[in-house]
């Protein structure tokens, strides 16, 4: 592996980390108390904070939209 794809793994790793500590911990909160709404609301952040970070990879890799 390059510097560079090693480099790329590491901040994936911790960006993941990152992600998973704070969304995934108020989606399990929420999905303990049953609160359908709550549940929802956490689902669509965690999604929302994974795109965000897919986009935030892409654009530090100089990565080309797919054609």
């Amino acid at each position: 592996m390059t510097q560079d794809g090693q480099k790329i793994e590491t901040w994936a790793c911790s960006k993941a980390q990152e992600i998973v500590l704070r969304e995934g911990y108020n989606l399990i909160r929420s999905a303990r108390t049953g609160n359908n709404t709550e549940i929802r609301e956490h689902s669509m952040m965690l999604a929302k904070v994974i795109a965000a970070s897919l986009l935030e990879a892409s654009v530090a890799t100089g990565a080309q939209p797919a054609k």
